[in-house]
């Protein structure tokens, strides 16, 4: 009678080194096709915040929101954006003006940043540290320009003040398709760049760099996450990626991408 004869040990090692090998080829491709779709879902998110930010100055005259209270009403200090006791689907309460524009949408939060934060927790590495107090649990990962209406006017070249402190409306910026309105930035400080990771939800970029800049975690080279790209959405409506670098020499392009002026673009 014939026996069934089975795979000899030489064959099983063959048909293991040909799945590890598919596995070798398929799992960079796979990991890449989700860092793909994260970056999409982060670049829809921003869409939606520019949708609103329409809505928001066809119902105030143009006006843009004050950039410290836009979603917070009482700012966004102390680390609010990842402190879900201060979650404002719970506490609608404490929610700024955009608020009502942006509730319900569940567009507050870039997977990416959401993984990165997560990981790094408080205090983070050494070549990525964070500032923070509380466990880092994040909500909202945008936060706004702070030269379309804040207090950013107070961070360039005396000579600049006056005229960029009277920035409220969207019909002032001169280059409304290259000034950005809601960024995304890094969860850590980023030491080459000398710049703050994010700690509220505004953006207040300097010529310097001393100060916030954009992130730089998306498409970045591996092993360093502080050469990569973000995403940002416009004064005009539209959304694109977007880099810190160059930082050569100031001004820096985060700032560049920030001044609503127009004309010579300050430097210290």
């Amino acid at each position: 009678m014939n026996r069934k004869q089975g795979f000899t040990l030489i064959e099983l090692l063959v048909v293991i080194a040909v799945i590890a090998l598919l596995m070798g080829i398929l799992m960079p491709a796979l990991n890449r096709a989700r860092r793909q779709a994260r970056m999409i879902t982060c670049k829809s998110n921003l869409r939606q915040y520019a949708l609103a930010a329409k809505m928001y100055s066809g119902d105030w005259d143009f006006n843009f929101p004050y950039s410290f209270t836009w979603l917070y009403n009482q700012g966004g200090v102390n680390h609010n954006w990842h402190d879900p006791s201060n979650n404002l689907d719970q506490h609608p309460e404490l929610a700024g003006c955009m608020w009502p524009y942006l509730k319900g949408l569940g567009i507050h939060l870039c997977p990416d940043f959401d993984v990165l934060a997560r990981t790094l927790g408080c205090g983070g590495t050494r070549d990525r540290p964070t500032r923070c107090d509380i466990p880092l649990d994040p909500q909202y990962s945008y936060t706004m320009n702070s030269h379309l209406n804040g207090d950013a006017w107070n961070s360039v070249p005396a000579e600049y003040r006056a005229g960029i402190s009277q920035f409220r409306k969207e019909t002032m910026v001169k280059n409304p398709s290259k000034v950005f309105y809601f960024s995304e930035e890094n969860p850590w400080v980023i030491p080459e760049l000398n710049v703050a990771g994010i700690n509220d939800n505004n953006t207040r970029c300097r010529p310097d760099n001393q100060a916030d800049s954009l992130g730089t975690f998306h498409k970045a080279p591996k092993g360093d996450l502080n050469k990569g790209v973000v995403n940002a959405s416009f004064v005009d409506g539209h959304v694109d990626t977007v880099s810190a670098y160059p930082a050569d020499e100031p001004p820096f392009n985060s700032f560049v991408l920030s001044w609503p002026a127009g004309g010579v673009v300050p430097v210290f």
